[in-house]
């Protein structure tokens, strides 16, 4: 994990409590917390500031197989009438072996994942509460999640999402969702480049299916700034 810097660690904080920081970035997280009281402070506070949001939904029963499936680890039927001890441990003797083998084998052709180096971003409103989190990758991937806050603009405008290179004009990246909706952009190459490079987004109100220029032409009411993890 790399050094300790606020910004970034409140970036991953939100992303744990919602459940968008998954897979390996989640688990080296979670050890994070294990040794880090400040991080362990920043998970405590998005808990408790998004709690009333998990409060707001309504209560699901499980499926009848869930409750099967614990049934049956709970209260197992009864076993067959065993054979002899000596005629079970020789089953389990093979039995063991060919897992070992098995597991040899998986360990041994199973290719190890590539790591990939994320990116996470807050963006705030002036109460500091939590817009939009954005979470994106060296793999082409941009997601973007709405928190439920955030309501369709006034006057049937859209908020749309610009990548702000180190030089050059922003680039449109997408017109972003409202009201807890997640969207997925494909980067290209190039905004991979860019965006690696520079790391700032902005939000701007453009008029209703996006900006008619290719430019920003409303104000930019939002901006964030992506933390590597």
């Amino acid at each position: 994990m790399k050094p300790d810097n606020y910004e970034r660690n409140h970036a991953l904080a939100a992303e744990y409590v919602v459940g968008t920081l998954q897979g390996a970035a989640r688990r080296r997280f979670e050890r994070w917390m294990m040794v880090s009281a400040r991080v362990r402070r920043q998970v405590w506070y998005w808990e408790r500031r998004l709690q009333p949001f998990n409060e707001s939904l309504p209560e699901e029963a499980a499926p009848k197989a869930v409750w099967n499936s614990i049934e049956q680890r709970l209260f197992p039927g009864t076993a067959p009438v065993a054979s002899r001890w000596w005629q079970t441990l020789t089953a389990w003797r093979w039995s063991t072996g060919i897992a070992v083998l098995a597991v040899f084998a998986l360990l041994l052709w199973t290719p190890s994942p590539p790591v990939v180096t994320h990116y996470v971003g807050v963006v705030q409103s002036q109460q500091a509460e939590p817009l939009w989190l954005v979470n994106a990758s060296a793999d082409h991937r941009l997601s973007v999640k709405a928190m439920p806050p955030v309501q369709p603009a006034d006057g049937g405008r859209d908020y749309q999402l610009w990548l702000l290179p180190e030089s050059g004009a922003p680039i449109s990246l997408a017109l972003l969702p409202t009201g807890g909706a997640r969207l997925q952009i494909d980067l290209s190459d190039q905004q991979v480049r860019q965006l690696l490079q520079s790391r700032s987004l902005a939000i701007s109100l453009e008029p209703a299916g996006g900006s008619p220029t290719g430019q920003p032409t409303g104000p930019v009411v939002y901006q964030t700034r992506l933390v590597q993890m």
